[in-house]
């Protein structure tokens, strides 16, 4: 059954067309409108000699990114991270790093450094390991008594990688390393963990439980890298109150991203908070838990003591799937029962919250109900807990292009997903193509073109495709080129008003004017609202010596566009 779902995702994904918005993130669609007023008849104009008004086929920018997904998804490609710590800069400079020039503290370095001094004897770096010395997993913790107990998010042992763990080491900021002897709790609702350090005398954190995140307040997360020292990152961090939100807290920061289990700090340095999932991307954000779990579990009566071998096993992805409420949610989502499914994935994230597959369910449900914030927010989850699956990063790079339709933002996180979407998934031809009109946008006209390549080796039938790449190599001036692509596009979709306006554009530079009067005609007839069409049939027009004809294409041309730009040269 596991297997079977994202392939089942995908399907339902497609029951419905990709919209325009979302899959052509260049194309200017604002356009005015007609007046449908009856206008007086237009006075006879003539045509500039110089048409410098009219769009030549290198400065088009209004490349057409309309593509339907068909096919199923394939098999995934592994590439586990090495490391989930990215460099990080020390809180305190050691005596083997290159001196840098004398800069006196700030009252902001003193108070960062008292803070510093205040936490640090107290965090610890977690590796996991398996029989073989393999490391399975890698996190961050903090004792939380003086007797060496560890909290730390329970996601690090997920159940998942449970049988196969062996034993865990603990590392300090001064380096120094130590064994995890058991554990008394983990629990992936909670997310609390607590694990017994064989060191009996240590110093603790304090646990600052009923703090509110109703506004956005700010903290300090912490990372450990053995090999830049400790860090202490300034960050912010809100309750998320949206629908899907179900009791996280969001984090987001400039710095250090952190790593599963880090302890989020307040100005005080009491923990606050404790991250639960890292979405790997490089402008990083967090989800983390309240410690109010963890406090409670640490006043009570402390529980025997358990070995690591018995961590809970359960519930592993497979059990997820096969769950009668995961099952019966998935088939109400595949009926179009987007409400009651809605409803029914959210409380499986509740019972399942460190479940990929349910996130990524409750994400397309959102999707389809038009919940753009609330679809990314899912995703974000999903990728945090599976960043190996290229089908979850390209349903968080549809989203997130969705969303920044509704807000404009200047992030690169749809990039950032495309480009993880097809590394994990290299014969995603939708992928490619979204990613294409993304690097597009930037600029990148050499990666579009590569990442186009690979759309026409995928799907050598799908027109739009054809049509960005004609566009991209026009805009590389290799015309001879754009001129094939163009020409493959209208083979395989003559209805495309965009692709006969472009093919004019080439016609008309490489001065067969008479054939790119028929593009323009083609295109105007199939988009009359399209008035640089109008305009530059008319100048094709005045070119081919049909003067009369010129003239009402030109008078078209004004109808039909804002009233700035109807003061063209009489």
């Amino acid at each position: 059954m596991l297997a079977l779902v994202p392939v089942m995702m995908a399907q339902v994904a497609e029951n419905k067309p990709l919209p325009a918005e979302v899959l052509d993130p260049v194309t200017r669609r604002a356009e005015a409108k007609p007046t449908q007023s009856k206008r007086p008849e237009m006075p006879r104009l003539e045509l500039p000699d110089d048409p410098r008004g009219a769009v030549d086929a290198a400065d088009y920018e209004n490349p057409l990114l309309l593509f339907q997904q068909s096919g199923k998804p394939l098999p995934l490609v592994a590439d586990p991270e090495a490391d989930l710590l990215p460099p990080l800069l020390p809180l305190i400079p050691s005596e083997t790093q290159v001196p840098v020039p004398f800069r006196p503290p700030t009252q902001e370095d003193e108070r960062l450094r008292e803070l510093g001094m205040k936490i640090v004897r107290s965090v610890v770096s977690l590796r996991v390991w398996d029989a073989h010395g393999s490391q399975l997993a890698i996190g961050v913790g903090c004792f939380v008594s003086a007797d060496g107990v560890i909290l730390t998010d329970s996601g690090l042992l997920h159940p998942e990688i449970a049988e196969q763990i062996d034993y865990i080491t603990a590392t300090g900021a001064d380096g120094a390393n130590h064994r995890i002897r058991g554990f008394y709790h983990a629990d992936l609702v909670t997310g609390v963990a607590l694990l017994q350090s064989e060191h009996r005398d240590t110093t603790p954190a304090e646990l600052a439980p009923g703090t509110s995140f109703a506004s956005e307040k700010a903290c300090h997360l912490v990372a450990v890298s053995e090999k830049r020292g400790l860090v202490l990152a300034d960050a912010m961090m809100q309750a998320d109150n949206s629908l899907t939100g179900l009791g996280w807290l969001n984090v987001r920061g400039q710095d250090s991203p952190g790593a599963v289990g880090s302890p989020v700090y307040d100005d005080e340095g009491r923990v606050i908070a404790i991250v639960g999932m890292k979405v790997p991307l490089k402008s990083w954000m967090n989800f983390a838990l309240r410690c109010d779990a963890a406090a409670l579990h640490i006043r009570r009566e402390r529980a025997p003591m358990q070995p690591l071998n018995a961590l809970p096993r359960r519930p592993k992805l497979r059990q997820v799937a096969q769950d009668v409420g995961f099952q019966r949610a998935f088939q109400t989502l595949q009926q179009k029962r987007l409400e009651p499914a809605l409803r029914q994935l959210m409380e499986l994230t509740q019972k399942y919250p460190r479940s990929a597959e349910c996130w990524a369910l409750l994400g397309l449900a959102a999707t389809h109900l038009g919940a753009a914030e609330e679809a990314v927010n899912c995703q974000r989850k999903a990728v945090a807990l599976d960043p190996q699956s290229g089908l979850y990063w390209h349903q968080l790079a549809f989203d997130k292009l969705r969303q920044s339709r509704q807000t404009p933002d200047d992030s690169n996180e749809d990039r950032e997903a495309l480009e993880l979407a097809v590394e994990q998934r290299p014969d995603d031809a939708l992928a490619w193509l979204l990613l294409a009109g993304r690097q597009v946008r930037d600029g990148d006209l050499g990666s579009a073109d590569d990442s186009l390549r690979r759309v026409m080796l995928l799907a050598p039938t799908h027109a739009q495709a054809w049509y960005l790449s004609a566009y991209v190599r026009g805009r590389l001036r290799d015309y001879e080129g754009a001129q094939t692509a163009v020409t493959r596009s209208l083979k395989l979709d003559p209805r495309s008003a965009e692709a006969w306006y472009y093919q004019g554009l080439l016609l008309d530079r490489s001065q067969a004017f008479e054939e790119a009067v028929k593009a323009y005609r083609n295109a105007v007839r199939l988009r009359p609202s399209h008035p640089q069409a109008w305009k530059n049939l008319a100048y094709a027009l005045k070119k081919s010596g049909r003067n009369a004809e010129a003239r009402q294409a030109f008078a078209e041309h004004q109808k039909r566009s804002a009233p700035t730009s109807m003061g063209v040269a009489q």
